[in-house]
């Protein structure tokens, strides 16, 4: 079962080229404003990709209105290159801010470390042993 992909962006021009990139490799979402994206959301997508400018709803507020209801990792697309836009980003709660103009390999490896760390994160919180944490031996060692 293919990872679910959820991308945000106002120009379809891009949607169109992550579309295309991503879709050999991921079931792909999309929405072309915030309040579609808060709606695509819902369909509990393994990571998303978010534009910041947006008319209407931006990506902040967007990240905002669903981080309470969406585990998976958020990143940020934007062309803001100030540090201040992004602690805004990190604080709204994202997971990683990309420039843009970015390239697609950087970002499918980007995609692929989130990812990779969020099953990590989900395989470990399984594990037990005995009934403990696998790091409490007890005082072993």
């Amino acid at each position: 079962m293919k990872q679910k992909l959820l991308i945000v962006d106002d120009e379809q021009g891009i949607v169109d080229i992550m579309e295309s990139y991503f879709t050999t490799e991921y079931e792909i979402l999309t929405a072309c404003n915030g309040q579609e994206a808060v709606r695509k959301a819902q369909e509990q997508p393994d990571l998303i990709l978010l534009d910041i400018n947006m008319p209407g709803m931006d990506g902040l507020s967007v990240c905002r209105s669903i981080r309470e209801h969406v585990r998976c990792p958020i990143l940020f697309l934007t062309a803001h290159v100030e540090s201040a836009d992004q602690i805004l980003g990190f604080q709204a709660g994202g997971d990683d801010y990309i420039v843009k103009h970015f390239d697609l390999k950087e970002l499918n490896a980007r995609v692929a470390a989130h990812l990779r760390r969020e099953q990590r994160r989900q395989n470990f919180s399984a594990v037990k042993f005995f009934g403990t944490a696998p790091w409490d031996c007890g005082g072993c060692l």
